[in-house]
């Protein structure tokens, strides 16, 4: 009995040290919370490990699955708001305060007007075979069929489309931290 105890209680120590390597502050809050959710679920998967040496990389799965799924349920629920009613305070759950679309990048709330209007320039930087690829690609045009368009091959097209997509996400970046707090509206760092 005791050294199934001490097993879980390294199972949980682990599970802690692998969400200490996370430097966002919604993790760090939760930190023990989503350690101990995932030794849970660790312990309802247990008996269906077909080779118990690999419960290490089980847990590694794990807990970074409980860490996506505890972030994605914040980020849902953030949208929600609480106005407070009366002497006592009392918030009523479920008031929805309007907000103009926006999404994330690098770490910072942006509006999609903001972000729209420099797409022109930032797909202007890339070479226009890349550009062709990739918005061919977002038209709905499947690979194979940009690949016989533009005389590729389809492993050639899905490589550019590729590392297309990844210009474009560096230059969206780095126009976030160039433009900082002062010019891009409503820029909110995510927490």
């Amino acid at each position: 009995m005791e050294s199934l105890e001490r097993s879980w209680d390294w199972v949980g120590r682990s599970a802690r040290a692998m969400l200490a390597r996370y430097a966002d502050p919604v993790t760090r809050g939760l930190r023990d919370d989503i350690a101990q959710d995932a030794s849970l679920h660790l312990w309802e998967f247990a008996g269906r490990l077909q080779d118990p040496r690999r419960i290490g990389a089980a847990l590694r799965t794990i807990v970074r699955r409980r860490r996506y799924q505890t972030l994605r349920a914040r980020r849902r629920c953030d949208w929600l708001r609480y106005v407070e009613f009366g002497v006592d305070g009392l918030a009523e759950p479920c008031t929805v305060t309007p907000r103009e679309p926006s999404f994330t990048i690098a770490g910072c709330t942006v509006p999609i007007a903001w972000a729209r209007s420099r797409l022109h320039d930032v797909l202007a930087r890339l070479p226009r075979l890349d550009r062709q690829l990739l918005l061919g690609f977002y038209e709905g045009f499947c690979c194979a069929e940009l690949a016989s368009r533009y005389g590729r091959t389809e492993d050639c097209v899905k490589t550019r489309i590729h590392r297309a997509r990844r210009r474009v996400r560096g230059a969206f970046e780095s126009l976030v931290r160039l433009a900082g707090r002062d010019c891009v509206p409503q820029l909110e760092v995510d927490e």
